[in-house]
Order: structure tokens, then C-alpha cells, then sequence
């Protein structure tokens, strides 16, 4: 891969010195502190092409303050703060609040057309304020969490547990394999749009390797065995809390055997045929495309694809 994946490759300091002696809630009244705002699954935008529309203090420091709004530090810009605020209490149109900012995105559906930089940094806003919604008691005792580390750890409120819990990261492998024909095994999620054929991908399991999840995940969900498995790229995916890690295996090519409950269907496309599937807004031949070109999945068919 010549660029690394959507999503990665973020420049921003994540000062992790600095999460130990602070409070979010102070850095994000530091003067030229900026704040990335969340609300309800949504992240705000402006311009076209679009970039992330950041605030500060000034802007929407009194709403914070009457949600109570979770905040999380980010990382330093230099000098400058960067936090991210949840501020999904507020109760506003399904669209997102009007808060002057510009429009309030999903970041599937827009991340493939902001910076590579923006990209990046409203997909750690999002993962990380997400873990934070969903970790509110001790996963031990049942106890409520307090904030410690400016948002980046929950410890257990009870002092004679007090375990600490961290932001996950559940690893996923996802890959692209081809026989000796040159042709790539492609599938299907009944769940997913009609017509749509991406690469197989699963979950790591305990107790196992990344390359032991890449010939178990293709051999369960298309009776395929693989001989080998080449790591590419990985990619982190905040939908909710993954990191994809990219393979390209290969195997004898016997015919698929999809196991009809992940996957409806599986089978071999030479290059000349994936080339004239389209997008899933404008479907290509038999009415296939491709996965969205902010995916690893894509990034790792369009490298198969140009040899």
C-alpha cells in the first residue's frame, strides 16, 4: 500500500503526558483550545469539499457546562488543546443541532471526502467518546466509573475494587485472497445492500494468532483453506470499535462453500470482472459493487486490482 488507510496516520500530539495532571474540562478553557464536538453518532462539517468544523470554549462552553458534557482530551497542537465533548444530550432535530457550525455528518458516509487529517481525527473523537458512553460501570464489580487520565481511563468508584478500565480495541482481520488463476475471493453479508461483494473478514478469537484467524475466518465462512497469508496495512475503525488488519492470502481455489449464515454468498472474480463493478450508487454489471472507498476492504481489492 502506498498511503496509509483512512482514518490513520493522525499527526496530532495525543500528549499522553499530559492526560495524567489534567482535567479535560480545564483544557478545554485554554485559550486556543479547540473542541470536537459529538452528537449522537454525528460530527459537524462545513464547506464543500467538506472539513471538520472545530470550536472553541467561546462558541459552546455554556452548553457543555449545562449538559455536564463527557469530554475527552485528544491530544496538543502545539501549544493548543485539542478535546472532544459529547454533547448528545441536547435534544435537537435527527439531522443534528444548529449550533452555526455547518451540518452535522455521519463519519461513513463523509469520511472518504474530508482530510486525510480531519478523517482521522473525528474517527478518534468518535471511538474514543463511544467507549466512553458505553463504560460507565466496573466491568468487576458493577460499581459507577469516576474519569481519570482526561478521559482516556474509568476507574472503579469503589476503593476496594478500584479497577481501572481502558478504551478497547477489538481486533478484526480482513483479507483478500486469490488463487492461482490471478482471481480474488470476493463475498457477501446478507444484511449488506443487494449487489454488494467485499473481502471476508472476522473477529480474532483468544488464544490465536492473526494469521490463525485469517485461515480459520475464510475456511468457516467459505469452505476455502488458505496456504499463506501476507500482512498489508491495518486501519482503525471506530463503527464502533475496531482495528481492521489487512491480508492478502492465497489458496488452490476449490469452489466456495459459503457457510449461508455470515455469508450468502462467495466465489472467484477474475480482475476484468471486479472491473466493471461499480458503486453502490451507480451498480455495475449484474448489479454488483465494491465496499465504500473509505474501507480497508476497497483499498485492498484496488490493490489486487492494479497488480
Amino acid at each position: 500500500m502506498r498511503h496509509p488507510m483512512l482514518y490513520g496516520g493522525l499527526e496530532l500530539d495525543r500528549a499522553h503526558g499530559l492526560r495524567h495532571a489534567s482535567d479535560p474540562l480545564a483544557l478545554a478553557r485554554h485559550p486556543g483550545a479547540r473542541i470536537c464536538l459529538y452528537w449522537r453518532g454525528r460530527q459537524p462539517v462545513t464547506g464543500e469539499p467538506p472539513v471538520a468544523a472545530l470550536t472553541d470554549w467561546a462558541s459552546v462552553g455554556s452548553l457543555i457546562d449545562s449538559l455536564a458534557a463527557p469530554l475527552v482530551l485528544l491530544g496538543q497542537d502545539g501549544e493548543a488543546p485539542v478535546v472532544a465533548a459529547d454533547i448528545s444530550g441536547l435534544e435537537a432535530p435527527e439531522d443534528g443541532p444548529d449550533l452555526g457550525l455547518g451540518r452535522w455528518v455521519m463519519l461513513r458516509s463523509a469520511g472518504g471526502t474530508l482530510p486525510r487529517q480531519d478523517a482521522a481525527l473525528l474517527a478518534y473523537a468518535r471511538g474514543i467518546l463511544i467507549w466512553r458512553e458505553r463504560t460507565r460501570f466496573c466491568s468487576v464489580c458493577g460499581q459507577p466509573l469516576t474519569v481519570a487520565d482526561a478521559g482516556h481511563c474509568g476507574k472503579c468508584s469503589d476503593d476496594t475494587c478500584g479497577a481501572p478500565h481502558f478504551p478497547r480495541t477489538d481486533s478484526a482481520i480482513i483479507v483478500l485472497v486469490t488463487d492461482p488463476q490471478g482471481r480474488a475471493l470476493l463475498g457477501r453479508q446478507p444484511v449488506w445492500a443487494p449487489g454488494m461483494y467485499s473481502c471476508l473478514a472476522g473477529f480474532v478469537e483468544p488464544g490465536e494468532t492473526l494469521e490463525e484467524a485469517v485461515a480459520r475466518e475464510v475456511w468457516e465462512e467459505a469452505g476455502i483453506r488458505v496456504r499463506s497469508a501476507r500482512y498489508v496495512a491495518s486501519q482503525p475503525w471506530p463503527f464502533p470499535s475496531s482495528l481492521m488488519i489487512g491480508f492478502m492470502a492465497t489458496a488452490d481455489g476449490e469452489e466456495p462453500n459459503p457457510d449461508r449464515t455470515e455469508i450468502e454468498d462467495a466465489r472467484w472474480f477474475t480482475r476484468a470482472e471486479v472491473s466493471r463493478f461499480g458503486e453502490a450508487s451507480a451498480p455495475g454489471e449484474h448489479g454488483r459493487f465494491l465496499p465504500s472507498r473509505d474501507s480497508i476492504s476497497r483499498a485492498l481489492i484496488q490493490h489486487w486490482l492494479e497488480g
